[in-house]
């Protein structure tokens, strides 16, 4: 690399690239599509002990991988717990993780009643 190149992300520092991080990105998010409600649980634990790839996704888009959930019922859930659209898994409060998880849990519920 030449004088006054900057590096790209990740390049010559040690630290995953771009591509790498979108990755375990879309790892994490499959997680939740596969198994639901319990690896958000997982997810967003992850995310609070400082997990890259977990705290950097925002709430939204890890609620819309839980197959039970809409989207509509996402922007609910967000509005219920009290969480920004453009807030991300690592930067929730525990009291709002606790919410979200307990009207994902009663979403379920819902859900497997109405099924």
């Amino acid at each position: 690399m030449g004088v006054g190149e900057v590096a790209e992300v990740g390049e010559g520092m040690g630290g995953p690239t771009e591509l790498e991080a979108s990755h375990r990105r879309a790892l994490v998010v499959s997680e939740i599509a596969a198994e639901g409600v319990m690896a958000l649980s997982r997810v967003l634990r992850r995310a609070a002990r400082g997990d890259g790839a977990a705290a950097d996704i925002p709430v939204v888009l890890l609620l819309r991988a839980v197959p039970v959930l809409r989207t509509a019922d996402s922007a609910d859930l967000l509005t219920r717990a009290r969480i920004p659209q453009s807030c991300v898994a690592g930067d929730l409060a525990p009291g709002q993780r606790v919410a979200l998880l307990e009207l994902v849990g009663l979403a379920q519920s819902a859900s497997r009643a109405t099924s």
